[in-house]
């Protein structure tokens, strides 16, 4: 690997402008030397991959210039990756892409301790296997940069944790896309906010940035209230001056017909009265407008996650679910024995498992899924009679077929248009957008209607299925603060620790060695949790 001692990239005022006008951000200006290790964040939407691809080579952007003096790798998101697939064989890929296609094997089994059976279809890979697969393929050509956009999304504690040794170690400039925080403490050092506006650098890794950012909001505030107070002591002092001034005429006109004063002197003084009334009253209006302005300038737009708690059918402690020494089976597969689990309606349970030990069949056999093949065999298994729903990466509460609002209106007929309304509008649906048909949904949306639907249904116990995947920091913000407000049962499957940490769970299993197994610490203690999942990994 080569390490010179200018910059391995230079960026100079990027602008990217889309097919239909809108600009998607302006004047970026950016340098990338070895050891650099950065995250990259933003809504989104705001145009985080195409920088990337920009950086790379892949897109030309509208304006400006990008200079490279390195070897780089781009490893895009395995959605865009995987439309591309073809029914080859994992071999005949990697032989496609490198004839020395056995140091890729070699690097793919060094770093993640696995085995690969290149007899395999590409197809078959889960979205976990393809991202290791594809960043061994990088990594073994020893690029300078690296470029890597949602790698985090598909990987479980232990890949991810595979993944920070890889990049810890890695001795070139790293640009990472995540959102997944607590894993990009561990990475970065630095955090560029990609904005319609441009690229804001904070010099830290993303906890960091989010103080800085909250720091930033705060002062926001405090500046939008500070003018909202001139505004209304400059309202004030104008009202006040014109009430002066009308009873300084009142006064003058009195003195006058009192006085016996020539009506020529009379007109001449009254005359002026009104000349310098409209003159303060000019003075006046030019204040309130320049601090009407000031306020309009500093106003800044909250998304309050939800005014409608999070419904619940009863707020009575009862058992939901109780299972007694039963197996759990996947055809002739056994997924987990002997298991033992009690969920109570006060609940709050986490579960956490390495890719395909079974966490979203347990769920799914319990809840008696029709589109699972997963079944419970021996033991007892116990149901109450209650109300659930299962939000999983596919978003099937969605009814694609139907608008955004006719989605609100099925999630509960009880509720009026206004609300309905309002509570979209907490979820960022404004305007015409309700009438959106949601098949027309970016990933993102469907997740936030699909909350939005959550917020105002009758439910017992919300079962969600690594629901921060593809979201953005805002809506992610939003899912813990409706979340925070349910009262029911909830059982969450996810390997996004910072927002397992902030959702009060009350109760957290791992699957390991085809056991449920409750942990010894709660994500709450995030650090002590984490290493507690990692033990025996390999």
């Amino acid at each position: 690997m080569s390490h010179p001692q200018k910059p391995y990239l230079i960026a100079e005022n990027l602008s990217y402008t889309l097919d239909s006008g809108r600009t998607l951000f302006q004047g970026i200006y950016l340098s990338l030397a070895a050891d650099d290790r950065i995250a990259l964040v933003g809504s989104n939407g705001v145009g985080k991959s195409t920088l990337l691809k920009m950086l790379v080579g892949q897109i030309q952007p509208t304006q400006g210039s990008v200079t490279c003096h390195g070897s780089t790798y781009y490893l895009p998101q395995i959605s865009a990756i995987r439309a591309t697939i073809q029914s080859e064989s994992i071999l005949d890929f990697l032989n496609a892409i490198s004839n020395e296609w056995w140091e890729i094997e070699q690097m793919f089994e060094t770093m993640f301790s696995l085995t690969l059976d290149l007899s395999l279809p590409m197809q078959t890979l889960s979205g976990g296997e393809l991202s290791k697969l594809l960043l061994a393929v990088g990594l073994s050509r020893s690029p300078d940069l690296l470029f890597l956009d949602e790698p985090t999304n598909h990987l479980d504690y232990w890949a991810l944790e595979d993944l920070r040794q890889i990049l810890c170690q890695f001795q070139g400039a790293f640009v990472i896309v995540s959102h997944k925080p607590f894993f990009l403490d561990q990475v970065a050092k630095t955090t560029w906010e990609l904005t319609p506006a441009g690229l804001q650098v904070y010099g830290g890794n993303f906890s960091y940035y989010r103080q800085q950012k909250q720091l930033e909001e705060a002062a926001k505030v405090k500046a939008h209230e500070t003018a909202r107070k001139e505004l209304k002591r400059t309202k004030a002092t104008a009202l006040n001056e014109q009430k002066r001034a009308h009873q300084s005429r009142r006064n003058g006109r009195r003195k006058a017909l009192r006085g016996g004063m020539p009506p020529i002197v009379a007109g001449n003084l009254q005359r002026q009265a009104e000349a310098a009334a409209g003159k303060l009253k000019i003075k006046h209006d030019k204040a309130i407008a320049a601090a009407t302005q000031k306020v309009a300038e500093t106003k800044i737009r909250t998304y309050k996650a939800t005014s409608i708690q999070l419904e619940e059918n009863s707020q009575k402690h009862r058992d939901l679910i109780e299972i007694n020494h039963a197996n759990l089976w996947v055809g002739d597969r056994l997924l987990l024995k002997d298991i033992e689990l009690r969920v109570s309606s006060c609940d709050r349970i986490a579960v956490a498992g390495i890719n395909g030990s079974g966490k979203s069949c347990l769920a799914k056999a319990i809840l008696g899924l029709e589109s699972t093949s997963a079944f419970f065999q021996g033991g007892e298994v116990r149901r109450a009679d209650m109300q659930t729903v299962y939000l999983d990466q596919s978003y099937g509460c969605v009814d694609r077929t139907q608008t955004v609002l006719q989605n609100m209106q099925r999630a509960n007929p009880a509720l009026n248009y206004q609300l309905l309304r309002q509570q979209l509008g907490h979820f960022l649906f404004f305007n015409d957008d309700v009438y959106k048909v949601a098949s027309v949904l970016s990933g993102g949306e469907l997740v936030r209607l699909a909350m939005a639907m959550i917020t105002i249904a009758e439910i017992d116990l919300l079962i969600l299925d690594e629901p921060t995947n593809n979201l953005d920091i805002t809506t992610v913000d939003q899912m813990v603060n409706a979340l925070n407000d349910y009262q029911s049962a909830l059982w969450v499957i996810s390997h996004d620790l910072d927002f397992l940490s902030r959702i009060n769970i009350t109760g957290s299993f791992r699957l390991k060695r085809q056991t449920l197994q409750q942990t010894a610490y709660l994500p709450s203690q995030r650090s002590r949790y984490h290493s507690n999942l990692l033990e025996g990994a390999h």
